[in-house]
């Protein structure tokens, strides 16, 4: 979707004052350690809506946390379906596969 530059600003200014540089690194240290990001991001007092809704917005950090989902996932899920997303999955694939359902 395409923003007029003051409402592109806006929506980053917000983002970055909504989850500041700590907490998105707090964030991404936590799931590197194996917490699954419902967990970290409860521990936070961030939700995983409002984890990925940030990503989006801040790209930089949207790249990292899909690098670090696909990094720590569960091997033996079938990564890329509903059921990878269903058995809590959030890899980038499970995630796509559940978009794509709806």
């Amino acid at each position: 979707m395409s923003y007029p530059i003051d409402d592109a600003e806006q929506l980053i200014a917000n983002a970055e004052a909504e989850m500041p540089p700590s907490t998105r690194s707090r964030l991404i240290a936590k799931l590197r350690m194996g917490k699954h990001i419902d967990d970290a991001a409860a521990e936070l007092d961030v939700s995983p809506a409002q984890v990925f809704s940030t990503g989006r917005i801040l790209t930089a950090f949207g790249d990292q946390l899909d690098f670090t989902l696909t990094e720590q996932r569960d091997p033996s899920l079938p990564h890329g379906t509903v059921t990878g997303y269903n058995k809590r999955c959030r890899c980038p694939e499970c995630r796509g596969a559940l978009q794509q359902r709806v």
